[in-house]
C-alpha cells in the first residue's frame, strides 16, 4: 500500500508558526522590559554599584585649627601624618604565572617585617590580614596609624629594595594633634579623641570651629585598586577649622602651675588643688589650672606620683587585674577634669565677702558696727563654735573680717535675714553656672529660701553647708570688689578663619550690677586692711597694695562618712592693686595632710593657700607691668644689692660696702679682693656680711645651715647670724608680730660658704 503524503499545509504551517512567534515576542518583550527597568528605572542603583567598584573615593582631612594663648603663642596645633594601606588583594590575587606561591609568601612575610619593625604593629597581625577570609580579598585595609613622614619614608624606601608589588604599600594623608607645652594649661586645652573629634576642654567645646570640613577626591580604579586616569575625577576641597585665640597667657600660667605644684608637695595634698587668675575688670581668664594635671601629648599616662604609688599598692597586694583597670580608669578620669569648674566645695570663710557685702549694701551694718565674740554662739540648739580656741570679744566689721570671726559672721548673716541673704546668694551667681565657655560645668548644691531654717543660715554665713565651685566662688568675688558687676567668665578671645579673618570675638559681658560703687570700694578697703593686719599676712608683698582673704572649711560630707576630722579645703582669694583691681587670683586646695615642725596638721587657708597666692603675684604684677611703691617704712627695711667689689683694694671695697651699710669681712692678707661671697647683685638686709677674700686660691670658710623652722623673727636672725650666715626674711607675715619661720631655701645641717644668703619664709598661724 503506498504512503500518504502528511506534508503541512500553509494553514497548518501558519498554525504551528504562531506560538514560536508568541514566544520570541513574549521573550523579547521580557527583554526589553528588563533593558528598560536596568537602564531606567534601576539606572541610579547600578549606577551607585559600578562606581563602587570602578571608582574610589579619597578621604581630604582638614586640618584642624590651632589653639593659641593670648599673646599668640602656639598651645595647640595639627601636623600631616600618613595611616599606612594595604592591599591585600595584589597578592592573593596575582597572577600564578607572574608571582608563584612563594613568592607570593615572600612579599607578605618581608611586608610584615618591615610595617611591623617601623610602626610598631605586631607582625602576626600583618600575616593574617593575607590569610583571613575577611580581610584576604580587600583591597584596602589600615595597618597603622598617624605615622610620621620620616617612617613613611623609610617604608617605602625598604618596600622598593625588597622588590615588592607597587601597590601593595601606600599611604593616605591624616592629621595629629600636638601639644608644644605639654602638661601646661591642659585641663583648659583639654584633647581630641582617636578620630580627631575634641573631647575635653575647648577643643571640645568649640570642635565646631576648630574641625573643618573634610573633602573627598573621587576617581576611577582598576581591578587591583590602582588608580586610573579619569577625566571626571570630581574633587571636593577641604575646608579647614578655625583657630582659637585663648585669654590664658601662657606665662601667668606657668607661674600658677609652678606654684601648684610646689603647694602640692609642701602640703601633701591628697585631693588635687585647682587655681584661677581671672581680670576682675573683664572676667578674663588669664590662667587656670589643675595640680596634678596630665601631659596632653600623653594623656593615658598617670601623672600624680601618689595616683602612682596607689596603682603599685594595688597590683602588689591584689594582682587583681580587673580592679587595677577599674582604678586606673577612675585615676585617670580624674586627672583629665578641669577641677576649677567640674567639682564643689564648701568655700569657708572666703564667702564672708559675700555675706558681709550684701550685709552693707542692705544697711543693715556699716563699717562701724560690732558684733561681739565670746569663742561660741548659741543658734538654736546649736552651738556654734569660733575657729579659735579663745574669743575676739568686741570688734567692728574690719576686725571680725581681719579675724574670720565665726560668731561675727553669723550675727551678720541674721541681721541680714534668710530672704535678703538668699536674694544675694542668687544674684552673686550661686544658683545657676556661671555660663564660662568650657565644657563639664557644674552646678553648686544650697539650700533654697524655702529649705533655709536659722541653723543653715548661720552655718551658710561664714561658708559652711552650701557648696559652690571655684569658677562659681571667683566670679561671685570679682563682683565683690570691680564695683558690684557679676561679670560672664571665659576663655577664648576671638576665632579666627585660615585666611586670618576674625569671626568672633568674646568681651566683658555684664549679666547684672549686685552692690553699688559705694559698698564695693568698702570691700577692697576692708579686705587690704585684711593683708596689711599687724604688719602683714601671709599674703602681704612689699611694695604692692594687696587685697585678699582666707578659707578653711571642714568637709562635712566626707568627715562624716569616712569617720574622720581630718579633711579640708584650704582657699584663698587675693586681687591686687588693692585701690583698683585688675588681677584677681583664687587658689583652692582640697585635703592638704601637711604637718608642720611640730607635727600638727596644717590646714589653715592662711598657711596653705595664701603664701601661694603671693608667690605668683610676686612674679605676675611686674610681669603685668605693676611696679612695687614702697612707703617710707616698707624703704626703710628694704635689702641692699651687693655691688661687685672683687679687684678693688681692701680699703677702697670697705669704703664701697660701708656707704651701702653693708659689713665687711676680710680674710687674707692680700691688699686686694680677688674674691667675694655673697656674689654681686645678691640681696642682703642692711648691715648684712660680705666677705672678702684676699689671697689667690684661699681655702673658702664653711658653716651650717641651723635649723629656724618655728622660730620668731628675733630668733632667726640671732641664729643665721650667729653662724656667720647672712638672713633674708621673705615677704609675706615677717613683720607681723605673732609670724614664726615657716621653710627655709638651705635645709637645716647644708654646709654652705660663709656669708650666703639663707631667705627664710614667716607665717602666721590663723585663720583669717
Amino acid at each position: 500500500m503506498a504512503k500518504e503524503n502528511y506534508s503541512p499545509t500553509k494553514i497548518m504551517k501558519n498554525r504551528l508558526n504562531l506560538p514560536v512567534s508568541v514566544i520570541v515576542i513574549i521573550v523579547a518583550f521580557t527583554l526589553i522590559c528588563s533593558l528598560f527597568n536596568t537602564s531606567v528605572n534601576k539606572n541610579s542603583y547600578y549606577t551607585a554599584m559600578a562606581n563602587d567598584s570602578q571608582f574610589g573615593s579619597t578621604t581630604v582631612k582638614a586640618a584642624r585649627g590651632s589653639i593659641y594663648d593670648s599673646n599668640g603663642k602656639i598651645l595647640a596645633q595639627s601636623a600631616t601624618v600618613y595611616n599606612i594601606i594595604l592591599n591585600p588583594y595584589a597578592i592573593t590575587h596575582a597572577d600564578e604565572k607572574k608571582m608563584d606561591g612563594d613568592e607570593k609568601e615572600r612579599q607578605i612575610k618581608m611586608a610584615a617585617t618591615i610595617l611591623s619593625e617601623e610602626t610598631g604593629a605586631e607582625y602576626s597581625d600583618i600575616i593574617k590580614v593575607f590569610t583571613d577570609e575577611n580581610t584576604k580579598d580587600r583591597k584596602w585595609y589600615k595597618a597603622a596609624s598617624k605615622i610620621e613622614k620620616p617612617i613613611v619614608t623609610e617604608i617605602y624606601a625598604r618596600a622598593k629594595e625588597a622588590e615588592l608589588v607597587g601597590n601593595l604599600i601606600s599611604t593616605e594623608e591624616d592629621t595629629k594633634r600636638y601639644y608644644p607645652y605639654n602638661e601646661m594649661a591642659a585641663a583648659v586645652i583639654g584633647f581630641t579623641n582617636y578620630d580627631g573629634d575634641g573631647i575635653y576642654g575647648v577643643e571640645a567645646y568649640y570642635n565646631d570651629y576648630l574641625a573643618g570640613v573634610d573633602g573627598k577626591i573621587i576617581s576611577a580604579t582598576d581591578g587591583l585598586g590602582n588608580e586610573m586616569p579619569y577625566k571626571n575625577d570630581k574633587i571636593y576641597a577641604a575646608k579647614d577649622g578655625n583657630s582659637l585665640y585663648l585669654t590664658i597667657d601662657s606665662t601667668l600660667q606657668y607661674y600658677v602651675e609652678r606654684e601648684l605644684a610646689n603647694c602640692i608637695e609642701q602640703n601633701d595634698v591628697d585631693n588635687r588643688a585647682c587655681a584661677i587668675i581671672m581680670n576682675a575688670k573683664t572676667g578674663a581668664i588669664l590662667a587656670m589650672a589643675s595640680s596634678p594635671g596630665f601631659d596632653l601629648n600623653d594623656r593615658n599616662s598617670i601623672f600624680a606620683v601618689k595616683d602612682q604609688q596607689t596603682l603599685a599598692k594595688l597590683m602588689e597586694e591584689t594582682e587583681d587585674e580587673e580592679a587595677y583597670s577599674e582604678k586606673y580608669a577612675e585615676l585617670r578620669e580624674k586627672q583629665w577634669k578641669n577641677k576649677a569648674i567640674t567639682e564643689t566645695y564648701e568655700p569657708g570663710s572666703v564667702f564672708k565677702v559675700v555675706t558681709g557685702s550684701s550685709a552693707l549694701e542692705e544697711k543693715v551694718i556699716d563699717l562701724n558696727s560690732t558684733f561681739t565674740c565670746s569663742g561660741v554662739i548659741q543658734v538654736a540648739d546649736w552651738p556654734i563654735h569660733c575657729w579659735t580656741t579663745g574669743s575676739h570679744g568686741t570688734q567692728d566689721f574690719t576686725t571680725a573680717m581681719t579675724n574670720s570671726c565665726n560668731p561675727a559672721f553669723i550675727q551678720i548673716g541674721q541681721r541680714l535675714g534668710v530672704t535678703n541673704f538668699f536674694k544675694y546668694f542668687t544674684a552673686y551667681g550661686f544658683t545657676e553656672p556661671t555660663g564660662i565657655d568650657l565644657p563639664g560645668e557644674a552646678s553648686g548644691f544650697y539650700y533654697t529660701e524655702e529649705e533655709m531654717g536659722i541653723v543653715e543660715l548661720a552655718s551658710c554665713s561664714f561658708g559652711q553647708s552650701n557648696r559652690v565651685t571655684p569658677i562659681q566662688m571667683i566670679t561671685a568675688y570679682a563682683a565683690v570688689i570691680n564695683g558690684g558687676y557679676l561679670l560672664q567668665p571665659y576663655v577664648v578671645s576671638k576665632i579666627v578663619d585660615n585666611n586670618g579673618n576674625i569671626i568672633s570675638t568674646k568681651e566683658k559681658n555684664v549679666r547684672r550690677q549686685v552692690i553699688s560703687e559705694e559698698t564695693s570700694a568698702q570691700m577692697r578697703q576692708v579686705l587690704e586692711s585684711v593683708v596689711n593686719n599687724k604688719g602683714g599676712s601671709n599674703a602681704y608683698i612689699k611694695g604692692y597694695r594687696i587685697g585678699g582673704k582666707s578659707g578653711t572649711s571642714q568637709k562635712l560630707h566626707e568627715n562624716k562618712e569616712t569617720g574622720s576630722e581630718s579633711l579640708y579645703v584650704s582657699s584663698y582669694v587675693g586681687f591686687a592693686p588693692a585701690n583698683d583691681p585688675e588681677i584677681l587670683m583664687l587658689l583652692m586646695v582640697d585635703e592638704p595632710q601637711g604637718r608642720d615642725h611640730n607635727g600638727s596638721h596644717v590646714y589653715y587657708g592662711s598657711m596653705v593657700a595664701a603664701p601661694v597666692v603671693s608667690a605668683v603675684f610676686k612674679d605676675a604684677l611686674p610681669y603685668l607691668g605693676y611696679y612695687p611703691e614702697y612707703t617710707d617704712e616698707e624703704l626703710a627695711a628694704l635689702d641692699i644689692t651687693v655691688p661687685s667689689v672683687e679687684g678693688q683694694s681692701v680699703e677702697a671695697a670697705e669704703e664701697t660696702l660701708s656707704n651701702l651699710e653693708l659689713q665687711a669681712y676680710v680674710v687674707g692678707d692680700g691688699d686686694t679682693v680677688v674674691t667675694q661671697v655673697p656674689s654681686r647683685s645678691s640681696s642682703i638686709p642692711r648691715n648684712g656680711k660680705v666677705i672678702l677674700y684676699t689671697e689667690e686660691n684661699m681655702d673658702t670658710q664653711y658653716t651650717e645651715v641651723p635649723n629656724v623652722i618655728g622660730h620668731t623673727l628675733s630668733d632667726v636672725n640671732y641664729l643665721l647670724t650667729s653662724a656667720n650666715i647672712n638672713f633674708k626674711a621673705g615677704d609675706g607675715a615677717s613683720a607681723h608680730s605673732g609670724a614664726v619661720a615657716y621653710s627655709q631655701n638651705y635645709l637645716p645641717g647644708t654646709i654652705v660658704p660663709v656669708g650666703t644668703v639663707v631667705e627664710v619664709t614667716f607665717i602666721v598661724k590663723d585663720e583669717g
